[in-house]
């Protein structure tokens, strides 16, 4: 998996998230019905990102697995997180990083991303939803994390 999401980032494979899309459609679908989800979120990579790579990972992951979503703003072009090794540094590195237009009061919210390490972006994009948009619920998927997340 590890290679397959760094393909996907990293040596623009962009084509991959056709192939990774048939393994999460079913279960993004299944969390969708059961959590009552109003709204799909994708992650937002930076704008320094987008000239890099040319696309967002999990944009096209959605699209390919034909799911609506939609995106919301990503501020600052901040530091890439894998460089990031300590929790403090991930959570100063994304904090005020995210603006959500809309209204998304009293909405089930599904945040997609393709990794969490720390899970500080998830962590700060729910704190924008619950507290700024006043949303109902906050729920994550993600494609892969990293083993020491649970600890």
């Amino acid at each position: 998996m590890k290679k397959i999401i760094f393909d996907l980032k990293f040596k623009n494979r962009k084509g991959v998230s056709e192939s990774l899309s048939k393994y999460v459609e079913d279960s993004i679908r299944e969390i969708i019905k059961k959590e009552k989800i109003d709204t799909v979120i994708s992650v937002p990579v930076s704008q320094k990102r987008i000239l890099e790579r040319g696309y967002n990972q999990v944009d096209e992951l959605l699209k390919s697995a034909n799911i609506n979503y939609e995106n919301i703003k990503r501020l600052k072009n901040t530091k890439q997180m894998y460089k990031l090794k300590d929790r403090k540094a991930r959570e100063a590195n994304v904090n005020q990083a995210f603006f959500i237009e809309g209204d998304y009061s009293q909405k089930n919210i599904l945040i997609v991303d393709d990794i969490v390490t720390t899970g500080s972006t998830l962590k700060e994009i729910k704190k924008e939803f619950l507290e700024k948009k006043k949303s109902n619920k906050v729920i994550f998927f993600t494609i892969s994390v990293v083993r020491d997340y649970f600890k």
